[in-house]
């Protein structure tokens, strides 16, 4: 009889010491568990910076061409003014009659509202 015993207690230590080392797999699991979640959302959180980083300098970028665009329109637009101011100074009676025509035209309409 003291041999069953002697197994008996052989298989309680058996099993006790899976358990303890099944306590143990899932103690490491869990660790590794919680550095890959907080691994995923430090790239996670990374990945946020730097869409708003690029975000940004395509921002810069496009607020770059907007100002040369304007700066080229403003460039364009002084030269047909001083061009038109050129051409009223060289012939002013030219000038002044197209002026009178048009604003004649502009009373017209406007009186017949």
């Amino acid at each position: 009889m003291e041999t069953n015993t002697g197994r008996d207690t052989e298989r309680g230590e058996s099993n006790t010491d899976r358990m303890s080392g099944d306590i143990d797999n899932i103690k490491s699991s869990f660790t590794q568990l919680r550095q890959d979640v907080a691994e995923l959302l430090g790239e996670a959180f990374g990945l946020g910076k730097h869409g708003a980083a690029v975000a940004k300098d395509s921002a810069a970028d496009a607020m770059d061409v907007l100002k040369e665009r304007l700066s080229d329109i403003k460039g364009r637009g002084m030269q047909r003014f001083e061009s038109v101011e050129r051409s009223i100074e060289e012939n002013p009676l030219p000038a002044a009659l197209v002026a009178f025509g048009v604003g004649f035209v502009i009373a017209k309409i406007l009186s017949r509202r």
